[in-house]
């Protein structure tokens, strides 16, 4: 399904061995998934629980936060996120944003590449 908006936004993603981490970011919303393997989803879950507190449904697989808007689930190895920024607060927009950078530190995705490419000559 494509969406097109005339908005600016940023995207990146980034994939190493099992890893896939996408963020989109434009002027409404923030939405940011992961894939990785699964032995990491304990560590993610802490993290999102440490931010936002227990979740809001909690099955044997799953876990999911919902609020005002916002939502997260959490399956083995897969994590989604969206925000809506006119429903949140520009503090928990922020927070949530920097959650999506540790959940990305936790699940193995380094932020910068290492090691360092030298640069081209």
């Amino acid at each position: 399904s494509a969406m097109l908006s005339a908005q600016t936004s940023k995207s990146s993603s980034s994939t190493t061995s099992n890893i896939s981490i996408s963020v989109r970011s434009n002027d409404e919303s923030y939405s940011y998934n992961a894939k990785f393997e699964s032995e990491k989803t304990h560590a993610a879950q802490s993290l999102i629980i440490k931010n936002l507190g227990d979740p809001t449904e909690k099955t044997d697989r799953t876990a999911i936060w919902e609020g005002k808007g916002y939502s997260v689930s959490v399956r083995p190895g897969k994590i989604e996120m969206e925000m809506d920024f006119e429903k949140v607060t520009k503090s928990f927009r922020l927070k949530f944003e920097d959650m999506g950078d540790q959940i990305s530190e936790a699940v193995g995705s380094p932020k910068t590449p290492t090691p360092p490419k030298a640069p081209k000559k």
